[in-house]
């Protein structure tokens, strides 16, 4: 079984100490890792910390998040449009269609709680900017006002296509 002590050292390994927030290991072997919100070069981090602490024996879910502040909205309800809208900023570089219009987002669900759960594909299993675009999407849900969470799921099934590509954007790449 995984220790704490195990996981802190490859996290340190990796990380310098002071944009270390919390380390958390359960029973069960999954482990939480909290980093600071300025940690430097972080989707590198993100990678190699994942792949290192994939190698420890024990090791089950590994999450790793990143503190936030929350931005405070008031009253104001926090719709699936908003979400929706919001997601259009974020661009597939490789295409230059935002994940919207090609059709990467298969659900959105705001809780009662203002966290939001999206459910997403890429446009290949093996995109090598899989990463970067997830994050991406994550980011830009919490820049909402009064979201206090974001989970992303990443599915295969049903795989992308592009006849999920939405019509307008069908109709300027000439697909119809």
């Amino acid at each position: 079984m995984v220790t704490k002590e195990d996981v802190e050292k490859v996290v340190k390994s990796v990380v310098d100490e002071k944009f270390i927030r919390s380390i958390e290991v359960d029973e069960k072997g999954n482990i939480t890792v909290t980093l600071a919100k300025d940690t430097p070069d972080i989707d590198n981090v993100l990678i190699k910390l994942h792949s290192e602490l994939g190698k420890l024996d024990g090791v089950g879910l590994i999450i790793i998040n990143r503190e936030r502040e929350v931005k405070e909205a008031g009253n104001v309800k926090i719709t699936e449009e908003m979400i929706l809208e919001k997601l259009k900023e974020v661009i597939d570089p490789e295409i230059g269609i935002d994940v919207v219009n090609l059709g990467l987002i298969y659900e959105v669900k705001v809780n009662p709680n203002n966290t939001v759960y999206v459910k997403m594909t890429m446009t290949t299993p093996g995109c090598p900017l899989t990463m970067w675009i997830l994050r991406a999407v994550e980011d830009k849900i919490l820049e909402i006002p009064g979201v206090k969470d974001a989970e992303i799921e990443l599915t295969f099934d049903p795989p992308w296509t592009p006849d999920r590509i939405s019509p307008e954007y069908k109709k300027r790449l000439g697909l119809y």
